[in-house]
């Protein structure tokens, strides 16, 4: 065959073995060709399940994972038609996705170890790596995915993973204790608010506790509160944040506030807010003075960066001393106002933290206490 079968290019094997003198062999060797493809990847949603009730989904690329003892793993499942032949390993990296932390060769990942944070799952489609990828670790992800025969899928699943915090409670006014006349038939419905920033994506009720026993006497989820019906008593008012605990923490009233902050993922506020109930003649003690100047004054933003105003929400003129201290009571602020326009205070170069408000009115020496937060 003077062209050794060139001309036959193109046309069937058979007319090849059907020449004069040629013979194709009785098998053949099978090529597969695939180019790294890591496609996409999701949860498995019916196979991660959530046996602790700790993990919450936003679809199936985004998981909330509460840090805490029980394990929380997700099952990850990717789709690469194409390229099934290839080696695949999920590649485990910070927010942003600038340097590798873990590559993982199974589906299921449990990041309940790594803390408080947030991270990605990437899927890793790839041949021919001697270390698998080891020596991409503190890496950016780019240089995985730049590497020949490696291809990181399109998209990543999401994971942030959130511990228990109750942060802090307060009443809407900043004050952390109130008395109220209670049982008179009328309400007294407390705005209580909380700051926990880094546990957003959790639970979060009110745990009311017997001030002199410390036992719960109910857990309730709304912010406001009335405790007009409780009769005479001192009580008080904490955060919690939670999740994955049975019947919302109902199961633990009459136990002491100790049997809920020791459960798994499971923690109580820093602080209370302490409500005196008074009854008869005892409602007679309160200040109406401070009540009406407490409910007057506005404070806000509240928590704030830059400043903070305070502004008078009646129609009456009210001259006031304004005393600002941080949490080591040193004094930070004093100025003495007219307040029938708000009073703007700069804390831009104040230290982040809990600062309290004084503000007395000189005519009636009516006092309030505020609390803000500066971020």
């Amino acid at each position: 065959m003077a062209d050794n079968g060139a001309s036959f290019i193109g046309g069937p094997l058979a007319d090849l073995d059907a020449a004069e003198c040629s013979d194709i062999s009785d098998n053949a060797v099978n090529v597969i060709r695939e180019a790294a493809d890591g496609g996409t990847v999701a949860i498995d949603l019916a196979a991660t399940g959530n046996p602790n009730n700790t993990t919450s989904f936003n679809g199936d690329t985004e998981a909330v994972i509460c840090v805490d003892s029980q394990a929380d793993p997700l099952v990850i499942t990717h789709e690469n038609p194409g390229a099934e032949n290839l080696s695949y390993r999920y590649v485990i990296t910070n927010e942003d996705a600038s340097v590798i932390l873990a590559i993982s060769p199974s589906a299921t990942i449990d990041l309940n170890g790594a803390g408080v944070g947030r991270c990605q799952i990437w899927g890793w489609s790839y041949r021919g790596m001697a270390d698998n990828g080891a020596s991409f670790i503190g890496g950016p992800l780019a240089d995985l995915d730049a590497a020949e025969c490696s291809d990181i899928s399109d998209n990543a699943v999401n994971v942030i993973r959130e511990a228990a915090d109750g942060g802090t409670v307060s009443l809407s006014n900043g004050d952390t204790e109130i008395s109220i006349c209670a049982g008179d038939a009328l309400p007294n419905p407390l705005d209580v608010i909380h700051e926990n920033p880094g546990a957003e994506n959790l639970s979060y009720r009110y745990v009311i506790t017997d001030a002199n026993t410390g036992l719960i006497l109910n857990v309730v989820n709304t912010n406001v509160i009335d405790l007009d019906g409780a009769g005479a008593g001192v009580c008080e008012i904490w955060g919690w944040s939670y999740r994955g605990v049975p019947n919302n923490g109902l199961d633990q009233i009459g136990q002491p506030l100790s049997s809920l902050d020791n459960l798994d993922c499971s923690d109580i506020s820093d602080n209370a807010i302490i409500v005196t109930r008074l009854t008869g003649t005892d409602c007679e003690s309160l200040s109406v003075d401070d009540f009406s100047l407490s409910n007057t004054l506005n404070v806000f933003p509240n928590p704030a960066i830059d400043v903070i105003n305070i502004s008078n929400n009646s129609n009456e003129s009210i001259n006031a001393s304004v005393e600002m201290y941080d949490l080591r009571g040193r004094k930070v602020y004093q100025n003495t106002s007219d307040l029938n326009n708000a009073l703007q205070i700069n804390i831009s170069n104040f230290e982040s933290g809990m600062y309290l408000i004084n503000i007395t009115d000189t005519n009636s020496k009516a006092i309030v206490t505020k609390r803000i937060i500066k971020r």
